[in-house]
């Protein structure tokens, strides 16, 4: 179990990290949080909300996983969460430092504009 400083800890490293490094981390670790039961599939992802100011309600993108392959290993452009589309296989609305990038539901690849 890990004490209330070692999780301050951890959560300062991960505030210094530009967010395409964030997104390659949490990439490694909430699929890892994955639950099949009684016929539902939960699945912890991490999402992007925006409020506009002068509409109701709230736009919420998934955030999807660069496509390493694609990029040499790399990252994709350092330009933040501007990329975005949605999934053809489970229509959900996902969003991306990259044009080329993984569903993180369902992992297919989505082409981003």
């Amino acid at each position: 179990m890990s004490t209330d400083e070692d999780r301050e800890r951890l959560a300062a490293q991960l505030v210094a990290l530009p967010v395409r490094e964030l997104v390659d981390v949490l990439r490694r670790v909430l699929p890892h949080f994955t639950e099949d039961r009684y016929g539902l599939r939960t699945t912890l992802t991490l999402a992007a909300v925006t409020d506009y100011e002068d509409e109701p309600g709230l736009d919420m993108e998934l955030v999807a996983w660069p496509d390493r392959d694609y990029y040499d290993g790399g990252l994709g452009i350092d330009q933040g969460l501007w990329e975005n589309g949605r999934c053809a296989r489970c229509d959900v609305e996902v969003t991306s430092n990259a044009k080329r990038a993984f569903c993180p539901y369902c992992g297919s690849g989505c082409a981003l504009t």
